[in-house]
């Protein structure tokens, strides 16, 4: 049994269709079966990029029945696996013209949080390949034991407690990805309860707000009231809800801020979570799009690193950055 890490889009437009229809699909520009192709030179001689080419190729080629299949969910910021359950297949309308080579696929799992996964897979999970094979030590009997445990099946655990070793530092990987898993690690060892308030009312204090954290208790369920202006008078007036744990704010913790706003006088909602949201909470969210904001794990790692060099010394102190900006290797 192989894995193989398959992306839905760069910025994961294909995701929900992969989920939905049961199914990866690739690209890259080829408007014809790969299946015409004898040869990788035939292959490549339709003017392909070379990587394309070799991409293209595994995936009719080499990718088998009951390969799993590794899918890292970019607007969900959660990874989806499944096994192949069929063969290379030409098919332009099933997710659509851009991506007309598709695979079906059992999905196993469609909402794994990215924390249950070592870091040194969720680095090669982000490899910038579309297709690609995770290159950490004993991916295969990892991703195995961790679809085991959602199906509830029984899990021979490895020996010991080891920390997991690094990816190879020549891969080519999702470095804004990997930066934000980190941050997003360290937020939840550092930053429980009224912590994670306190970070998000600074960052909101970074962007020009006037924020205040609500007393214990007397809140109603909104623990930071912000405003604009000098004196936070000015609109927009937010209620803010933070929630640190680990579990997906559901539809009862999202209609209770809904509620909260009107309460509070406020103009809009913003609900930050580590642990994510629900499939329902964003599909309501898509319809209150002007009266609230969903800070997932990636945009509230998003929003820290925007605002960093404004934060407070103790915040510093327990995420200390240096320069994320990588340069590319001389010519």
């Amino acid at each position: 049994m192989t894995v193989w890490v398959i992306r839905g889009g760069r910025g994961g437009e294909h995701e929900a269709a992969f989920i939905d229809g049961n199914v990866v699909a690739i690209g890259f520009g080829l408007a014809q079966s790969i299946e015409d192709f004898a040869t990788r030179d035939e292959l490549r001689a339709c003017h392909l990029k070379p990587s394309a080419t070799g991409q293209l190729w595994r995936f009719c080629h080499e990718i088998k029945r009951n390969d799993m299949v590794v899918l890292p969910r970019k607007i969900t910021r959660e990874v989806a696996l499944g096994r192949i359950r069929g063969d290379y297949a030409f098919q332009p309308n099933c997710v659509g013209n851009a991506v007309p080579h598709t695979r079906a696929v059992e999905w196993l799992a469609t909402d794994i949080p990215r924390p249950d996964f070592d870091r040194d897979l969720l680095n090669s999970f982000g490899a910038l390949g579309t297709v690609s094979q995770p290159r950490a030590p004993d991916a295969e009997q990892r991703v195995e034991r961790i679809a085991k445990r959602y199906l509830g099946q029984p899990v021979d655990e490895p020996a010991g407690d080891e920390e997991a070793p690094e990816v190879d530092p020549n891969d080519e990987v999702d470095l804004d990805q990997a930066i934000k898993d980190r941050i997003v690690g360290r937020l939840r060892r550092k930053f429980a309860g009224e912590r994670l308030e306190h970070l998000v009312a600074c960052i909101l204090r970074a962007s020009d707000y006037v924020a205040l954290q609500t007393r214990r208790g007397s809140d109603g369920g909104v623990d930071i009231v912000a405003g604009r202006g000098d004196l936070g008078f000015g609109e927009p007036r937010l209620c803010v809800q933070v929630k640190a744990r680990s579990a997906r704010v559901d539809l009862p913790e999202y209609d209770r801020l809904i509620g909260n706003v009107s309460n509070f006088g406020a103009e809009h909602g913003l609900l930050v979570s580590l642990g994510g949201f629900t499939k329902a909470v964003r599909d309501r969210n898509a319809q209150s799009f002007f009266n609230v904001r969903l800070w997932g794990p990636d945009e509230l790692a998003e929003r820290l690193l925007d605002t960093y060099d404004a934060l407070p010394s103790d915040i510093h102190a327990d995420i200390p950055l240096r320069d994320r900006k990588v340069l590319e290797d001389a010519a």
